[in-house]
């Protein structure tokens, strides 16, 4: 005979192959719908999707998306025994985490930030899951839709902070060693030769996969959670002193080789022999303090949720979550840039008083904007014949790896030129106060620059490249917009920036009175 589930709110087991009961059939109808609205998300939003998994393909640092839907489901199976204690139900609460979601989504469209998109997504999966088997399902499988988000492409925001750490760790470490060192940015100066902490040395992809494998570690060994929140510790600082002394060891195997080792394919191949000592070494360290596993709670014991089903309900939530999957992408179809913009012309404005220009200008400094509208870069020689270098760039219709702010947009060739400091300034002119991003770089033989730089979108002026993909969003979804403008000015110094300073100010107050003034402020 078939067992039947008490209506009390608790039951004494689940039978999976009971086709009466009545947990058993809630699982399959929800559990059917789930599928149905997996799919249709999938459908719907499949470019943020495909945009993941050719980020995990194309990326060493984010391979391991590819493992993380199997250990989520790995893990959710782990949780079968209390899931087949606990009913779904439909929870209308879902459904504003999806509304807030899509419009997440949409705004991160808007402003072409792919990356907030693909955690839109990702979360959409969870809040779908919240929608259709409610609030007690969700939390007992908490930890593996969390772990989600790993699938996210998310970090390369901490490269710079990193490569300054790694810099930072390594003079120190020469300095121990008793070698002479000069650090200037992110360029090592020894006796023997110079060496850049570049982006591929910043150690983001080793403290990636630490991170990642280090929750799911915690996870699986640790009941406690003080322990839990240790070995995740442990899983961030130590990928991050091992990189440093990474970089150490190989600027030391360089110099004591006469640059004959540690160089090309041999520093790709003893950093990840490095990385894979200092995993085994986490991993060890984490065993230590290893507890044992937890042991289910028996079926007599354990709380179980079987409130009866609302047809009602799960209707209501199945056709507004269907309708709110769908809001997206039709809002996105509806979002276009203001097409009169771009037969506005755009080229460098002409030189002011005392000045002459624009001329041609000279090949040392080649920002890289890819698929720009229209740019334009022009040289002016003040009385003296000192000389200030004007690059604009304007995009009107932007797309997904044709945008204004873009990793890998950059205002100055890494190769010529060597980082030194950023900061922002005030600028008062005639009629206006300018505030700008100032770059300070080292060139060749020593070369000084200072680069001063600034967004225009439509009307708005910013510095803040987050303000400015705002901007954008709200721009776009407006329905207008004149264009995503970007304005940068740079002129050489021999001993203090002041001198750089003082020219560039002197070349901007002219010309923010004169006729090329609205062509690069903001009014």
């Amino acid at each position: 005979m078939a067992r039947q589930v008490p209506m009390t709110g608790v039951a004494t087991t689940t039978d999976w192959a009971d086709s009466d009961n009545p947990a058993l059939m809630a699982w399959r109808r929800h559990g059917l719908l789930l599928g149905l609205g997996l799919l249709a998300l999938l459908v719907a939003y499949w470019p943020a999707f495909q945009s993941l998994g050719r980020t995990w393909w194309n990326s060493a640092s984010y391979a391991h998306g590819w493992l993380v839907v199997p250990i989520v489901g790995y893990l959710i199976w782990q949780r079968h025994e209390t899931l087949a204690r606990l009913t779904p139900t439909a929870s209308p609460m879902g459904l504003l985490a999806l509304a807030a979601l899509v419009a997440l989504w949409l705004v991160a469209r808007a402003a072409e930030v792919l990356l907030i998109q693909q955690f839109a997504v990702v979360a959409m999966v969870v809040a779908l899951g919240y929608s259709l088997l409610g609030w007690r399902v969700v939390w007992a499988i908490a930890f593996p839709l969390a772990y989600l988000f790993f699938a996210v492409p998310v970090g390369e925001g901490l490269v710079p902070v990193l490569q300054d750490i790694t810099a930072w760790m390594t003079v120190q470490g020469l300095k121990l060693t008793g070698l002479p060192v000069l650090l200037e940015g992110r360029h090592i100066r020894i006796p023997t030769g110079d060496f850049l902490v570049a982006e591929a040395c910043s150690g983001v992809r080793y403290l990636i996969a630490s991170v990642a494998l280090g929750c799911l570690y915690a996870y699986l060994s640790y009941r406690s959670l003080w322990r839990r929140l240790a070995f995740v510790t442990l899983a961030v600082v130590l990928p991050i002193v091992a990189n440093g002394i990474r970089a150490y060891g190989i600027v030391m195997l360089a110099h004591l080789s006469n640059h004959r080792l540690a160089v090309g394919v041999d520093h790709l191949i003893y950093g990840w022999l490095f990385f894979g000592a200092v995993i085994f070494l986490m991993f060890w360290l984490g065993n230590l303090w290893r507890e044992s596993p937890v042991v289910a709670l028996s079926t007599a014991t354990e709380p179980v949720s079987t409130e009866p089903g609302r047809p009602l309900r799960l209707g209501a939530v199945v056709l507004l979550g269907g309708l709110l999957l769908i809001l997206g992408p039709l809002a996105a179809l509806r979002m276009q840039a203001s097409p009169g913009a771009s037969g506005a012309p755009f080229e460098a404005p002409p030189a002011p008083v005392d000045w002459r220009g624009p001329l041609a200008a000279a090949p040392d400094w080649t920002p890289r904007y890819h698929g720009a509208s229209r740019q334009f870069q022009g040289r002016y020689l003040d009385p003296a014949g000192m000389a200030v270098t004007l690059f604009g760039v304007v995009y009107y219709q932007q797309r997904q790896g044709h945008e204004l702010i873009h990793y890998d947009n950059a205002l100055y060739d890494p190769q010529r030129w060597a980082f030194e400091a950023e900061g922002s300034r005030e600028i008062v002119l005639a009629n206006r106060t300018l505030r700008v991003r100032e770059t300070r770089l080292r060139g060749e033989s020593g070369r000084r620059r200072v680069i001063w730089s600034w967004y225009r979108i439509g009307v708005h002026q910013t510095i803040s490249p987050a303000r400015a993909k705002l901007l954008e969003a709200w721009t776009r979804l407006r329905g207008g917009g004149a264009g995503s403008h970007l304005f940068a000015l740079a002129s050489d110094y021999d001993y203090v920036p002041d001198e750089a300073r003082g020219r560039l100010r002197g070349f901007l107050q002219p010309l923010a009175a004169g006729p090329g003034a609205a062509s690069l402020f903001a009014e």
